[in-house]
């Protein structure tokens, strides 16, 4: 079975994509407009970029009337946030985060989230998560205009916040930090089912 893009809606598209691939990692973000308000929500287009100059990067998409959300409007307007990582454990509260609260709405308050201060960031950290990476906008790439469009957001990691339960010997120890990842629908899976394989030499 073969399928055309060109043939198939935006929706339809997305549903093919979110249901193949995943599990994908979700960055918890925080940022601030220009005014102060603050603003709080997960995207699951999220990756690594580089480690030599550390740079992560998170997709978020245009809406329906293609229009940005509110964490790109802010990025745009103040080129700081902050991406926490999600644990099981904070998944609900995660989850309250999503809803299309308007844009003054503070979601630390709305969702009762616990924030911290950032060290070289204005956005705040959220205080429970086990990792929060302060970052600098390096770029916005635009990858369309439409409704559904990608916009990548690619920031520098100025600092970082780790637990000091899940470092261990320099590194995560991922079984501690649990962290969960978003699958097709509202389906969500942990990490907790892993197995190690050696990269072969030649």
């Amino acid at each position: 079975m073969e399928i055309n893009p060109n043939n198939l809606s935006s929706q339809e598209i997305y549903k093919i994509l979110i249901g193949t691939v995943l599990p994908r990692p979700i960055a918890w973000v925080s940022t601030v407009d220009k005014s102060g308000n603050i603003n709080l929500a997960p995207f699951s287009f999220f990756t690594v970029a580089s480690v030599n100059p550390p740079i992560v990067c998170f997709c978020p998409l245009l809406k329906e009337n293609s229009t940005a959300k509110d964490t790109l409007v802010n990025i745009k307007q103040t080129r700081e946030f902050v991406i926490n990582i999600v644990s099981y454990d904070l998944a609900q509260t995660m989850n309250r985060t999503s809803a299309p609260y308007p844009s003054e709405v503070n979601e630390f308050a709305a969702a009762g989230v616990a924030a911290k201060q950032s060290k070289f960031v204005k956005p705040p950290c959220v205080a429970d998560s086990r990792v929060n990476f302060e970052c600098k906008l390096q770029q916005i790439i635009p990858l369309g205009s439409g409704p559904m469009a990608g916009n990548l957001v690619l920031g520098k990691v100025c600092n970082i916040h780790i637990h000091p339960d899940i470092f261990r010997n320099g590194q995560v120890d991922h079984q501690s930090l649990d962290a969960i990842g978003r699958m097709g629908g509202n389906m969500y899976a942990t990490i907790r089912d892993c197995f190690e394989m050696e990269r072969p030499e030649i």
